[in-house]
């Protein structure tokens, strides 16, 4: 990971924190929370934007949201663990 540290960022991703990073010169910003014991957790694209989601994780569990990330194919249809090299932590 550019910038950083993966599995730092990974942590953050535990602690639904927003987060801002690029991949193929693609800006994307990470948010969560809780709501009434339930967790959400989403992905956008914000340069160049898009309305809709890339990625987004509904359910009662960090722990799953967190992993669920991880092994989602959002990067052109790899995981998170496929191109963390190419990621550039923005605001770590």
């Amino acid at each position: 990971m550019i910038n950083g540290d993966p599995n730092k960022f990974i942590d953050m991703i535990y602690t639904c924190q927003d987060l801002v990073f690029i991949y193929d010169n693609v800006k994307y910003w990470f948010q969560g929370y809780m709501e009434d014991d339930k967790v959400h957790m989403e992905v956008f694209q914000t340069e160049p934007p898009k309305d809709e989601y890339i990625w987004e994780y509904n359910g009662f569990s960090i722990i799953e949201g967190q992993e669920a990330f991880q092994y989602a194919p959002i990067f052109n249809n790899r995981t998170f663990w496929e191109v963390e090299k190419d990621i550039e932590w923005v605001d770590c």
